[in-house]
């Protein structure tokens, strides 16, 4: 007994000293609620995880080497409250009727497949990797920071803090910067793997970052692209937190896929915080219908094997995005808590009556330093061929019944930070 008190204590001091030059934390958010939404056939009310923030777990570490260096990582997986998974899909159960204009399949077939790709239950990390959200490594230097991993892209670090809504909710202005089929058409890289970023940030509240990813068929907005460069320049400073972000990526073959330039930010003047955000988005050549593959050929069977091709390209011919998207919006505190409001639009200039505004607004109440409780409303006004749905942070809302519908969502919850 005694020797193995020894032992132990042994190995406690023989960590200490790493333990004296290295910092870890745990840290996360767990966040759910209520929806209840109308997007053709009635209200459907679901209990969803990450309803203004999505749910998580991390762990971050700093090594101080001195000399103004330090060794850093993050380590961050998503999971959802309401199944314990680390995967999740649209809300609603519509068909995607946007992918398969003009495809040559027979009518039943056309809204078979239709509704396989409305109902696809793993279209947020469908692969469930266990560190989904960012996986990093990296050196801070007195001349910035060089990061290697899974990571953020300077694009869509703009457009975040330009949204009213924080990337989150009903309101979220991210719901409207896709093609109208959502997730299977981003209009901007919320991550992107086998990146190398180089990050800068001055006293004076200046900051820039670079990333690029080399790897072939494993970045870009869905994964599957062949090369990605995405560039930012920020400022947060005397009430401004604004800047200005590109990212760029090539499909899977090479030819030059979807490109993204956002411009905006948060000005805040004593109660109020008026944000503004602007983003162009171009793809004429989607990496969706390689994506997409195992999908239609499980759908169309052996008998349809044939159509797969021709499926595939009439998807990426309908993927293809060239549109912009503007928000405007504010806060005002009131006490613990704050009123939240924005308009968004999206103007799809290559297929026509596919635009959609998005109204929203809320009400965020603090209980305390970690945790809130939350009542957001919205609704997305879709022209005639537009189908936009609602969804959240850790999730999208899917698809209207048809296009032209308009969609309406209630959201009731709480989120506790750790």
């Amino acid at each position: 007994m005694k020797f193995k008190t020894l032992t132990a204590l042994a190995g406690i001091l023989g960590v200490m000293p790493a333990l004296a030059q290295t910092s870890l934390s745990i840290y996360g958010i767990a966040d759910a609620g209520i929806q209840a939404s109308r997007f053709g056939n009635g209200t459907q009310y679901n209990l969803a995880s990450g309803l203004a923030d999505g749910s998580r777990i991390g762990f971050k570490g700093m090594e101080d080497l001195g000399s103004g260096f330090k060794a850093t990582f993050t380590l961050e997986s998503r999971f959802e409250l309401d199944t314990g998974e680390l995967r999740n899909g649209y809300l609603g159960r519509n068909p995607d009727f946007a992918l398969l204009q003009g495809a040559p399949l027979p009518a039943a077939t056309s809204v078979a497949l239709a509704t396989a790709l409305g109902q696809n239950p793993t279209v947020v990390n469908a692969n469930g990797a266990l560190f989904d959200r960012t996986a990093m490594v990296g050196l801070i230097t007195p001349a910035g920071a060089i990061l290697f991993g899974r990571q953020y892209t300077p694009a869509y670090e703009i457009g975040a803090i330009a949204d009213t809504f924080e990337t989150g909710t009903v309101g979220g202005w991210g719901g409207i910067t896709t093609g109208t089929s959502a997730l299977y058409t981003p209009g901007v890289a919320i991550r992107s793997s086998n990146a190398i970023q180089y990050r800068l940030q001055l006293p004076n509240g200046l900051g820039a970052s670079l990333m690029y990813s080399p790897e072939d068929r494993g970045s870009g907005s869905l994964g599957v692209s062949n090369r990605f460069v995405g560039g930012n320049v920020r400022y947060q400073a005397h009430g401004f937190n604004v800047g200005i972000g590109y990212n760029r990526e090539d499909d899977p073959f090479g030819a030059r896929s979807l490109r993204t330039g956002v411009v905006g930010g948060s000005y805040t003047l004593g109660k109020m915080k008026f944000f503004a955000g602007y983003m162009t988005m171009k793809n004429d050549n989607p990496g969706i219908g390689f994506a997409l593959t195992p999908t239609i050929a499980a759908s169309l069977g052996t008998a349809g094997a044939a159509l797969v091709p021709a499926i595939v390209a009439t998807i990426n011919s309908n993927a293809r995005l060239d549109a912009d998207s503007a928000s405007l919006g504010m806060h005002y505190t009131i006490g613990a808590g704050r009123l939240m409001g924005a308009v968004a639009h999206t103007r799809n200039d290559l297929f026509p009556d596919s635009d959609v505004t998005l109204i929203s607004l809320g009400y965020d109440h603090n209980l305390s330093k970690r945790t809130d409780v939350y009542l957001f409303f919205a609704i997305a006004n879709n022209e005639a061929n537009a189908q936009y749905a609602l969804g959240g942070a850790g999730y999208s809302g899917g698809f209207t019944t048809r296009g032209g519908q308009d969609a309406r969502a209630v959201q009731l919850g709480v989120r506790h930070r750790f």
